[in-house]
């Protein structure tokens, strides 16, 4: 993996005109990583990505304005806000608008596949109870349907039930990997042990399927994938026939469409499974996205990933949404939005840490700067910099490329926070310094909430800072970071 440059990708230069010209950004959701992806396009030749953090995140459902997320534990429900966006502290301005957590389903593990919302609902595929659930105020779930074949709503993950198609608003069709009745039985036959059946009748209309996943309805016809061959299916609702429509060249999961373009996950496959190994996409398959001309049948481009993400479980489309962004709920940020309807609040319950009151927002300016060599910043900054960080450049400790957070007043800088991020899951904060006359005024505050932004957006996966004592004193640092929920502290 390429640590320096995580959620790397690759991706066909036609790409970011066809999301422009379609007017959309896509969500994309992988377990594996932890994380929801945006990717949206900028300026018809640019793509640009926004991970956030949610544990072992799988179905996705959109309806509107609403976004709803299956994590490991829970199903998370958003909403979409443009007002939000207008004063988010951050990067006002800068985005269409926000999905911001609204409620949270606390359910437990159920591995929950396909989502949708359906008559004011959110339905999901509970796979590790091998049955269609939704959600309420009593209990973890409730079940709404299960297969004929399934005698017992129990955590046995039966038959791998893991996808649905939807028309009209009403559930048309179901897959899963196998049509067993006992623990993890689908295994059995995995390869090609896959069905399609009716819903409700529970009728299965299609078997001998690969691993299927993702059926969909679009222009009243039926597709669906057939994940470990890597192919494109349309199925004859009457008969049931197939015709492969395009080959994906990789394992493919979580499709959506708009316009004229399917847009279809696609994830790498785990080359130690013996099975895996033989099988024909083995040496092509790679995670990311296929983008589908459907009129046509043809592969329109990829977006290939080279670093941080190995899989793709779900694709969503978000539609009149050029450049959105996403507030998971363990950004501390997010506790600060208020929406009442087309209004929307940013507020601080802690005003005693914000830069003083008597100083104009535009005379204080916050500065990040990556991957600074050590020797350029003691030239730069070399009266602001602590024992630790001078006598580690000195002894060559340091990486070749340091990050600094730098507080300055019309150009003149008050404070500066140095730190790096290191292989083992960990922030060093190298030194963290105001100068004397500007202490108690939040500028310290100030750099740590920035540090923490910089490592929320760009979705570093780190969950110590680590410090040293000379840096800063102890009861500083922990007065300080008692303040941020989602990094640890470490004092060496």
């Amino acid at each position: 993996m390429n640590t320096e440059n995580p959620f790397e990708i690759e991706f066909s230069p036609q790409i970011p005109e066809i999301l422009n010209s379609l007017g959309i950004s896509l969500a994309l959701s992988t377990y594996q990583a932890g994380k929801v992806i945006f990717i949206s396009s900028i300026e018809n030749n640019r793509l640009v990505q926004l991970p956030r953090t949610f544990a072992s995140a799988m179905g996705m459902a959109v309806a509107g304005n609403l976004l709803a997320i299956a994590t490991k534990s829970s199903i998370e429900v958003l909403n979409y806000s443009t007002a939000a966006a207008v004063g988010y502290p951050m990067h006002q301005g800068e985005y269409d608008g926000l999905f911001l957590p609204r409620c949270t389903y606390h359910t437990g593990y159920l591995a929950a596949h396909d989502m949708a919302f359906i008559k004011d609902e959110i339905l999901a595929i509970n796979t590790m109870f091998s049955a269609i659930c939704k959600f309420s105020h009593n209990n973890s779930f409730d079940v709404v349907w299960k297969p004929p074949f399934i005698s017992q709503i129990e955590p046995e993950d039966r038959c791998h039930l893991n996808g649905m198609a939807v028309e009209n608003g009403e559930i048309r069709y179901v897959t899963a990997l196998g049509n067993s009745d006992k623990f993890h039985g689908w295994r059995d036959n995995k390869m090609n042990g896959g069905i399609l059946m009716e819903y409700p009748s529970g009728k299965i209309i299609l078997d001998g399927l690969a691993m299927p996943h993702s059926p969909r309805i679009f222009d009243d016809r039926l597709f669906v994938l057939n994940s470990a061959q890597g192919t494109l299916l349309r199925v004859d609702r009457a008969s049931g026939d197939t015709k492969i429509i395009t080959n994906l060249g990789a394992f493919a999961r979580g499709m959506d469409r708009f316009g004229d373009y399917l847009f279809i996950g696609t994830s790498k496959l785990r080359h130690n499974n013996e099975i895996f190994r033989n099988l024909p996409i083995a040496e092509t398959s790679f995670a990311g996205v296929v983008i589908v001309h459907l009129p046509t049948g043809t592969i329109a481009g990829t977006i290939k990933y080279s670093s941080s993400v190995e899989e793709i479980y779900d694709v969503k489309v978000l539609v009149n949404k050029r450049k959105p962004n996403i507030l998971s709920p363990s950004m501390e940020i997010q506790k600060s939005s208020i929406i009442d309807g087309n209004q929307a609040f940013w507020t601080s319950e802690e005003k005693k840490d914000e830069p003083s009151s008597s100083e104009k927002p535009s005379e204080i300016q916050l500065q990040l700067m990556k991957n600074i060599a050590p020797a350029e910043l003691e030239k730069l900054f070399g009266t602001m910099i602590g024992k630790d960080l001078s006598l580690a450049i000195r002894n060559g400790e340091t990486s070749s490329k340091l990050n600094l957070a730098v507080v300055s007043r019309k150009a003149n800088p008050l404070g500066l926070l140095a730190f790096e991020a290191k292989l083992n899951k960990t922030v060093r904060v190298w030194s963290v310094f105001v100068k004397t006359e500007e202490r108690r005024k939040g500028i310290a505050t100030l750099m740590l909430k920035h540090l923490q932004v910089l490592l929320n957006e760009n979705d570093i996966q780190y969950s110590e800072a680590e410090f040293t004592k000379a840096s800063i004193n102890e009861e500083i640092i922990k007065k300080l970071f008692s303040k941020f929920g989602e990094i640890n502290l470490r004092i060496d």
